[in-house]
């Protein structure tokens, strides 16, 4: 893997031995999230994308989303991908748009900078004006040589899961922004202020373990997203799974359980239960070549 410039920086899985002490409870998974802390202490608004739509992904990205509305950032979720009815028991599905939001608009002309004199604007007639004055004896600029481009990130800080290439025509989002790359591949991307790397977990044991570190409250609608895309990566637990995954289950068990006190009753597993699994993108996680427990 190729370094990355001084102000980037990888969060790789960090492997260190597990010390056990009865009655406490094994950190299973660190990631060194200060470069994301940072970026995350200032925002106040959020963008999660996901190129590739999969249960997995979704509850994720919902469970991200929903953490940080809840810590007061005005958060949105991209995917050029529609969801249907196999994604209808997540919770948060309402914040999912296949549009993207954008505040920039680029305007770029194919045409020699020696030949142009300035660029100014006007507000004639009560609209923006952009008038390119070219040098004497200058050819004319051509409507082919106007190019126009709606894009980049909107929000202070964006999150993405997985590789931009899925986005189609609109990869292009990454090159603007402070974006923080999510990937179970071992890759580095220029444009990422941060990359996490977490080989063959899924996205959702990921950021079962993640949220916390962030300072971000897993609350019985995230657990419950997470939990969902979990169950279908692991097809309920049973293929694919290490350690780590049975661990981030029962932190998202525990979170849809409601507080002790004057609570409902709780929420019991099957009521996470989504359709048959045959009918599901799986997850992208096998068991972890050196689990750290």
């Amino acid at each position: 893997m190729n370094l990355m410039s001084s102000n980037r920086s990888n969060v790789f899985l960090e492997e260190k031995p597990i010390k056990y002490q009865f009655g406490s409870r094994p950190k299973m998974k660190n990631y060194n999230v200060d470069s994301i802390k940072q970026l995350l202490s200032t925002a106040k608004t959020a963008l999660v994308v996901i190129p590739q739509m999969n249960i997995d992904a979704a509850g994720a990205a919902l469970a991200l989303a929903l953490a940080l509305k809840k810590a007061n950032i005005d958060t949105s979720v991209y995917s050029p991908h529609k969801t249907d009815a196999n994604y209808s028991k997540l919770s948060g599905l309402e914040l999912i748009t296949d549009s993207l939001p954008s505040s920039d608009l680029t305007i770029s002309l194919e045409y020699p900078l020696d030949q142009i004199e300035k660029v100014s604007y006007n507000d004639n007639g009560g609209r923006l004006n952009l008038v390119v004055q070219t040098k004497t004896q200058a050819p004319k600029i051509q409507n082919n040589q106007i190019m126009i481009q709606s894009g980049g990130s909107a929000a202070d800080i964006s999150f993405i899961l997985g590789d931009e290439s899925g986005l189609g025509q609109n990869s292009a989002i990454v090159e603007h922004g402070n974006w923080i790359f999510v990937t179970p591949a071992n890759v580095s991307k220029a444009w990422a202020k941060a990359t996490l790397l977490d080989p063959d977990a899924p996205f959702s044991e990921i950021f079962t373990f993640l949220l916390p570190m962030l300072g971000l409250e897993i609350d019985p609608d995230s657990g419950k997203d997470l939990l969902i895309g979990l169950r279908v990566a692991t097809q309920s637990f049973s293929v694919n799974v290490s350690p780590e995954s049975f661990e981030a289950g029962a932190i998202c068990l525990r979170a849809t359980q409601p507080a002790p006190q004057g609570a409902p009753a709780p929420t019991p597993i099957e009521s996470v239960e989504t359709a048959p699994q045959s009918k599901f993108q799986p997850g992208t996680n096998k068991p972890n070549p050196n689990p750290t427990a």
